[in-house]
């Protein structure tokens, strides 16, 4: 990778030709107050996109198999659907030399995500439906949430505001690359997505999409046009990252957003260009790799899982009567139902292991005439197999010399190393998001194959 990275650059140098040429579509600001074009540069974008999510679910289930010890194997459970048709309203205005301003506002027009049993599965499910997953005569075995499912969502979602600025440019001067800083800020302007809102059922108006976060968006990119007679290559790379702070609701719900980082290397092969009629056609070809850290927040199991809160049980470790009690669950809505109790809505955020998520996009950018470009591709995307309910127990908080002190919640054991419902302070130290019927060793879920498929266009008016 790093002697094709050379061999664009070198031969962006020795190949420069006079006439001055566009930054990479990635890396392009729009620029204002110049000599040569004193009115700023405006950019109005319509877009529409498509994007497909299939994913297998799989559980950690302790069985015996022929011969050996029991031991936690994964079984299949579920196959997960989303899809959503998204309308993308976009302005960037140049403000000054190189230096652009931006706002973005995402409308969905239809969103909807599905659960149902992998093939063959029903009659031995551990989540639905069998007596693996309702044996009373096994404290975890409580049935989780009913399979097939369906949530639907729509709205107005987050609005991107954000600068755009390149210090450097390789249309004034050939001697250096283009050079981009992004700052953006991903505002909670949409209605917030709450796993329990009955709106997203059948047959409702529809559950908010917004994230509930304040988004800082960063980024910094690079590019070096190989000049010369078309076709030619525009060879760019692009670093970023995302620092998300969940609103004071979103906390509450006890969600602690993951923080992201994403590396891009692509080029454009500019097939034909005319300065005088700004005309300009171009494939972009690009790669993107996106890490997701560790964070309590949306899985694709979230909408459907209930949500149980162990704090409410007096006892250490619940058993099957506790989670038959709808007054250990943290929401309560009439006419609702989650597993075999009514009343209780499902749906609550989970500790969603880190992954990495890559992601190829082939695009055509086409502008036949100085005052319209249209630009549209597709995207297909894999996602490395992860756990989507890790959440923790709790915490120990003993101090060191409670050494050997045994606690009032379990006079059997000592309190200190292990997490007890109420400690030798008199403190409950079990986390109120945890449920040991799929977050603990042995039963969590993991989602696996996962691939992802975005077809998108955006017609841009330029001025």
């Amino acid at each position: 990778m790093r002697a094709y990275l050379l061999a664009f650059w070198v031969a962006g140098v020795g190949l420069g030709a006079a006439r001055p040429a566009l930054a990479a579509f990635p890396t392009r600001v729009l620029s204002a107050l110049e000599e040569d074009e004193p009115l700023p540069d405006v950019h109005v974008t319509v877009g529409f996109e498509r994007n497909d999510t299939r994913a297998k679910i799989v559980r950690e289930w302790v069985q015996r198999v022929a011969g050996e010890d029991p031991a936690a194997l994964d079984v299949k459970e579920l196959k997960y659907r989303e899809s959503s048709n998204t309308l993308l309203l976009d302005v960037r205005v140049g403000i000054f030399r190189d230096l652009e301003l931006h706002i973005g506002a995402p409308i969905v027009l239809s969103g909807s995500s599905s659960i149902e049993f992998e093939d063959g599965v029903a009659n031995f499910s551990t989540i639905w439906g069998s007596n693996n997953a309702n044996d009373p005569a096994v404290g975890y075995r409580y049935p989780l949430t009913p399979v097939p499912a369906e949530r639907n969502r729509a709205g107005f979602g987050d609005m991107r505001f954000g600068l755009g600025w390149s210090p450097l440019t390789d249309r004034k001067d050939e001697a250096y690359p283009t050079l981009t800083f992004r700052a953006d800020l991903i505002a909670p302007t949409g209605k917030v997505r709450d796993p329990q809102d009955q709106n997203a059922l059948p047959g409702g108006s529809g559950g908010g999409v917004g994230l509930g976060q304040t988004i800082f968006d960063l980024s910094i990119g690079m590019n070096k046009r190989m000049r010369g007679n078309t076709p030619a290559f525009d060879p760019y790379m692009m670093f970023g990252t995302q620092l998300p702070v969940a609103t004071g609701a979103q906390k509450e719900r006890g969600m602690e957003p993951p923080i992201t980082a994403r590396f891009q290397v692509g080029t454009e092969v500019i097939a034909y260009e005319d300065p005088a009629t700004d005309q300009f056609y171009a494939v972009d070809l690009s790669f993107q790799l996106k890490y997701i850290g560790i964070g309590r927040t949306y899985s694709y199991l979230s909408d459907y899982l209930p949500n149980f809160d162990q704090t409410k049980v007096e006892r250490d470790l619940p058993i099957y009567t506790d989670y038959a009690d709808g007054g250990n669950y943290t929401g309560a809505a009439a006419g609702t139902s989650c597993g075999l109790l009514m009343g209780v809505p499902c749906g609550e955020l989970n500790r969603v292991d880190e992954h990495l998520q890559m992601k190829g996009t082939f695009a055509l950018h086409l502008k036949p005439m100085k005052y319209f470009t249209l630009r549209g591709g597709v995207s297909v995307g894999f996602t490395t197999e992860h756990l989507l309910t890790t959440e923790r127990v709790g915490t120990d908080t003993d101090p060191a010399d409670a050494i050997n002190q045994r606690c009032p919640s379990n006079s059997d054991v000592d309190c200190v190393g292990r997490v007890n419902a109420q400690n030798s302070l008199g403190q409950d130290e079990r986390s109120p998001y945890y449920d040991p019927r799929y977050d603990a060793p042995g039963r969590r879920l993991r989602a696996e194959e996962i691939v992802d498929l975005t077809f998108f266009i955006n017609a841009i008016a330029t001025f």
